[in-house]
């Protein structure tokens, strides 16, 4: 079976990009997410469907903190992004 977007084709950052347009549509002030940090290593696509935080801080997304929840053995951060 032909996947419809190969990997590494930019799809989380479509989707990405998609969510704050739409949030910021809805009159949202703030936008919070919860991805895993895979510390410069792969992580298996499942442990990736929540994104990293490589891909939300490239989307203006800043840290606040880590969690105590982790994914595939990675730990997950609480990041957030202010919209104007």
């Amino acid at each position: 079976m032909q996947r419809a977007y190969p990997r590494r084709s930019g799809l989380m950052h479509r989707l990405l990009d998609g969510a704050v347009g739409h949030a910021n549509a809805m009159g949202a002030r703030v936008l919070e997410g919860y991805p895993v940090d895979p510390g410069g290593e792969r992580i298996d696509q499942a442990s990736g469907y929540v994104g990293t935080v490589q891909l939300f801080e490239a989307h203006g997304f800043r840290r606040v903190c880590q969690t105590a929840g982790r994914r595939g053995g990675k730990p997950r951060w609480l990041v957030r992004r202010e919209l104007p």
